[in-house]
């Protein structure tokens, strides 16, 4: 009996280890990691044709504060419309931010692990493209090298993507190794991106702090027979507390009173709800 047990335990605990095995044989596989160091050695695992798809917000790049970050969204997204926390037009926010803030690496060494990996890769982020510009600026003064473009174009592509056949369409963007998808599934849109290039890749290997990109990428590469591996990069803090929730409103009296005085239409636009976004 006890013999059947320690079988029956061994079994489990290799069951827990491994990739699950889909009915086509391809292979899907979450892990947690805290270190860009660990990209290399996953991407070498396999032999199949892979690309890096590399995310930006607190993967590659984090806010030097808490107003205007990632987690700063995440946290304004889920407060309720009447919420005095709550601030106006939140995407002209963010571009502003985007334009006039300076973001780090979320690792001092992550440029060079990045840069060093020769693979296919891709940049794919929630961004909008109208973000463009200051998404270029701070990946370069960080020290991140654009990827080369996929499937050997030179030019980059635009079109309407949609999420489902009555969805609204969305204005895709990919050009220089960066693909700005302006918040659609990534899994889905990443396809999307395959078709439009006429690629295919055997493996995708994707590195994201967001767990919801990380099972979308995983749901969408199932029935196209894809291998995947996730690695969900969990390095960022991601809490908000009264300190930070403190600072996120110091910041955003800063800019008030900047808008105020420099810009006052456009701060009264904001606050009436006329955010042109």
């Amino acid at each position: 009996m006890r013999r059947l047990l320690a079988v029956v335990l061994v079994t489990l605990l290799t069951a827990c280890s491994t990739p699950a095995l889909r009915p086509d044989g391809a292979s899907s596989e979450v892990r947690d990691i805290t270190d860009l160091a660990a990209v290399a050695p996953a991407l070498a695992e396999s032999r199949e044709r892979t690309l890096l798809v590399l995310d930006i917000d607190d993967t590659l790049l984090t806010s030097a504060g808490f107003y205007g970050s990632d987690t700063w969204y995440e946290w304004q997204h889920k407060l309720p419309a009447n919420d005095p926390d709550k601030v106006p037009c939140i995407f002209s926010l963010i571009a502003l931010n985007y334009e006039a803030g300076t973001q780090l690496p979320t690792q001092a060494d992550g440029p060079a692990l990045i840069n060093a990996i020769h693979a296919d890769k891709l940049l794919l982020t929630s961004r909008s493209a109208f973000y463009r510009g200051g998404t270029l600026r701070t990946l370069a003064s960080a020290g991140y090298s654009l990827p080369t473009m996929l499937g050997g174009i030179t030019e980059g592509r635009s079109w309407d993507f949609r999420k489902a056949p009555d969805a609204r369409p969305m204005r895709v963007v990919y050009d220089q190794g960066l693909f700005m998808t302006t918040g659609q599934d990534k899994g889905k849109v990443l396809l999307d991106l395959f078709r439009e290039l006429r690629v295919h890749y055997d493996r995708v290997l994707l590195v994201d702090d967001g767990q919801q990109n990380i099972d979308n990428m995983r749901a969408a590469l199932r029935p196209a027979g894809i291998d995947y591996l996730g690695l969900h990069y969990v390095h960022v803090d991601k809490s908000v507390t009264p300190e930070r929730i403190a600072a996120a409103r110091a910041g955003w009296q800063h800019w008030r009173s900047l808008l105020a005085s420099t810009y006052p239409q456009r701060l009264q636009a904001m606050e009436q709800g006329r955010c042109n976004e």
